[in-house]
């Protein structure tokens, strides 16, 4: 291996797997490589994905050369057993995408590392996709942004084609195109990157590995977004492990619970007030929070700014927006926000800095719209002097959806801490 090169090459010129893969942190050099991806006869798409994989990796090797391993992989759309490739052209995407209409298919994402002695190791992992119902014209105008066009199946759920997604079973990014978790933890099986200091660790490695992808997707910056780890119903130990693996931003729901949890951390992140602010609390937060996510009542603004004016700091919060309709959510309806938008501006030691919402649970294509919707009001409130540039939306299991559609902060919990012990709520939940 020559000075300065990292320990391992990635044999893909696939900016998905390169985004996965260096948002988590790994240290490779990308060596494309071309082979022939004629499947032989009879061929089933497994056996065909996990040949290519390999291959990619031993030709990737010895095209280096210099006794550093690399890593192929391959990723096939499955419908009726039979592969979809890459389209040829747009009228064959369009005839991938009426074909993939209203229907469910599976992906294949396989993956293998050689070095000079072989291949040391091979896997894969299918995830299951359905596709809601396309008009023509829906079908049109994706074909028409230009991203089908080097996508196996003509679609890329990371980005603009998530909306074309009803549902998926499965790791997300699979689907991408590399199964980011167990990939990690095979290089470090093989030595060639450092183990995870924490189950957290390798959690929030994986993370951000989505999250750069799905930023990749959007020619969007991962620096744009802001991982708050939900550490609401969390012990300490897990907030310390995420707090080792760089998790700078911590959102807590219950205001005791926050005060106990700080002055048991030695070190101190950056905290956002996730649940639903009692205007009673308000006092234990002003000044001492990043973040007030989730704000929806003019007395708690206008009691927010007369606090921030005694203490002569300045409180940042963002309105939510109720957009389901659902009474066990708060929030302002879409009608009222002008309105407490325009309150909130006018008070003096508040900045707005932006909206947040909770989704209805349902399909990705629902969500997706959800995300959309709450990013449209934004632009519509908006004004050059208050340009409201945060959008607080995207959970565990849609903070991929969420950044597509523009989110800058994504709040999760059980995907980087893993599940929370059934624990009573503190007593000063609403």
């Amino acid at each position: 291996m020559t000075a300065g090169a990292a320990p391992w090459v990635l044999a893909s010129g696939s900016p998905r797997r390169r985004a996965l893969l260096g948002g988590a942190g790994a240290r490779f050099d990308v060596r494309p490589v071309d082979v022939d991806e004629t499947p032989e006869a009879g061929e089933d798409p497994l056996a065909y994905t996990l040949r290519m994989a390999e291959t990619k990796a031993v030709v990737g090797a010895q095209r280096v050369g210099d006794g550093r391993s690399a890593l192929g992989s391959d990723t096939v759309v499955v419908l009726d057993g039979q592969i979809l490739g890459k389209p040829k052209d747009e009228d064959g995407a369009v005839q991938m995408l009426e074909a993939l209409s209203g229907r469910g298919h599976a992906v294949i994402s396989a993956w293998a590392l050689a070095g000079p002695s072989g291949v040391s190791a091979i896997d894969h992992r299918v995830a299951e996709v359905w596709f809601r119902p396309l008009a023509t014209p829906d079908i049109e105008a994706y074909v028409a942004t230009g991203e089908p066009m080097d996508k196996a199946g003509s679609y890329g759920i990371q980005g603009h084609g998530g909306a074309l997604v009803e549902r998926f079973e499965g790791d997300f990014s699979t689907i991408i195109g590399l199964p980011i978790g167990p990939v990690l933890s095979g290089l470090v099986a093989a030595g060639i990157e450092p183990p995870p200091m924490s189950a957290v660790a390798r959690r929030a490695a994986v993370i951000r590995g989505r999250i750069a992808a799905a930023c990749d997707g959007m020619d969007r910056s991962p620096a744009e977004v802001t991982l708050v780890g939900a550490s609401k119903g969390q012990s300490l130990g897990p907030i310390r492990d995420a707090l080792a693996a760089g998790v700078t931003d911590l959102g807590e729901s219950y205001v005791q619970e926050w005060q106990k949890k700080r002055s048991a951390l030695k070190a101190e992140p950056r905290w956002h007030f996730i649940g639903r602010l009692q205007r009673n609390k308000a006092k234990l937060l002003v000044g001492e929070v990043a973040l007030i996510h989730g704000v929806d009542s003019p007395r708690t603004i206008r009691t927010l700014g007369r606090l921030a004016r005694e203490r002569d700091v300045t409180v940042s919060l963002l309105l939510q927006v109720n957009l389901s309709g659902e009474h066990s959510k708060g929030g302002v309806t879409p009608d009222e926000l002008s309105d407490i938008v325009n309150l909130a501006r006018g008070v003096e030691g508040v900045s707005v800095e932006g909206l947040m919402s909770l989704p209805r649970p349902g399909g990705l294509a629902e969500t997706r719209a959800s995300f959309r919707r709450l990013r449209a009001l934004r632009d519509v409130e908006a004004r050059p002097e208050s340009p409201l540039p945060s959008l607080s939306m995207g959970m565990s299991g849609d903070y991929d959806a969420a950044i597509v559609e523009g989110a800058t902060h994504v709040r999760v919990g059980t995907a980087l801490f893993g599940p929370r012990a059934p624990v009573a709520a503190p007593e000063d939940v609403c």
